[in-house]
Formats: C-alpha cells, structure tokens, sequence
C-alpha cells in the first residue's frame, strides 16, 4: 500500500475526479482543493509529498499561491498543471522554483511517472544539518550525533519531521495534533515537543533549536 499524501488543487471537477481516480488506483492518499483558499487551510494540516497545482484557479493563480505558501516549504515537489499553449506561465513557474510541469490535455502515464520521478527526488534530498554535527535523514527517519545515531519515539520523529518541513513558518498546534492523532483541545503534543527539546540539548549539546511563540506555534531553526 502506497503511503504518499497528493494534495490535488484543481477547480475543474470533470479534470479533478479523472486525476484523483487515477491516483487512487495507483494507491495514493488523495487530497482535493477547488481553490487557494481550500488548498491553504489543507497544508496547514497535512504534510504532503507532493501537490499537483493547477495555474489558473478561481480565487488566484496557483503561481501566487506557489510563491507565497510552497516555495519554502522543504522537499515538498510541485508539479503545475497548465495548457500546453501556455508557455509563459510554464516558464515562470519553473523559474519560481516549481519541480515540473503537465500540459493539458495529458497522457495518464505521463503524470503517472512525473509523481513517481519527483517523490523519488524529494526523498534523496532527505539528510538535513542541524549544525553541532547533527543530522537528521527524513528518509531514513533517524537523528545523528557525531555519526551515532540518537534514539527517537515515533512521535519524536514526527514532530522533527513536522518542524522540517514547516521551517519557513510557524508549526500550528492544530497540524501538530492532527498529525499525531490527537485532539484538536490536547495539549499532549505540547509535552512531546518539550521532551524533544530537552533530548536535543542533553544528547546533542543543541540549545534553543525548536522556539515557540505564544498563538502562533513552534517554529525549528535550522
């Protein structure tokens, strides 16, 4: 079973419903979003691997949205979904940072293995530095000191992971507990992260690496 997590951003239903039955069949978790304010809300709450974004989109372009809330965003690849005739927005969205681009009308197979190539991609630029010689491979999903590897709880992982991913902003309490399973009122994410904190300072001599900041959340600098 596939356990890749797509969000779809497209506003055409008829295009939308064909891309996410292919999706399914091929065994991807699927997200959908008609509009950049429905694809906003959703990337605050999940973390994807990757998202397929149409350009033109009712309340916005998806090359605004692109820029403004994915570009900073690390190892989540973008694969624009535009007209064949549009070579402008194609070039701009490559210049932006955007990982690859679909023409419309597209051959199924097509699409298929640019998702596969650029997952494939996200996941050999998985090894982060935290600096202090210490790393911390999302693939492999374990943390090192000095070559040797640091014990991890499987929540302690995902929240590291969470931290990574959300670098260029604040990681919210509601996608910390929707991550972990939690609910949405718990505070038990809260107590994890702080024995993530104290883990990084005892075992990793790392101060201060995970800041947080009353109503916005915590945010890792690295």
């Amino acid at each position: 079973m596939n356990d890749k997590h797509i969000l779809l951003v497209e506003d055409d239903e008829t295009l939308q419903a064909l891309i996410e039955k292919l999706l399914v069949t091929n065994d991807y978790v699927v997200s959908k979003a008609n509009n950049v304010l429905d694809a906003k809300k959703l990337i605050k709450l999940f973390l994807f691997d990757l998202i397929i974004l149409d350009v033109m989109l009712p309340d916005s372009t998806g090359l605004d949205f692109y820029e403004e809330a994915i570009k900073n965003r690390i190892n989540t690849p973008v694969i624009f979904l535009s007209a064949l005739s549009n070579v402008d927005d194609r070039v701009t969205g490559l210049e932006l940072g955007a990982d690859d681009y679909i023409g419309k009308p597209f051959d199924t197979r097509e699409l298929l293995l640019k998702i596969k190539k650029n997952i494939s991609k996200k996941q050999t630029l998985d090894l982060i530095n935290f600096g202090n010689e210490t790393e911390f491979d999302l693939k492999k999903e374990q943390l090192f000191f000095k070559k040797q590897i640091i014990s991890l709880s499987s929540n302690e992982i995902k929240i590291l992971k969470l931290l990574v991913n959300n670098s260029h902003q604040y990681l919210t309490r509601d996608l910390l507990n929707a991550e972990l399973g939690l609910d949405f009122l718990s505070r038990s994410g809260d107590m994890q992260i702080s024995r993530l904190r104290l883990k990084l300072k005892k075992e990793c001599n790392l101060n201060d690496i995970i800041r947080s900041v009353h109503g916005k959340g915590y945010k890792i600098f690295i």
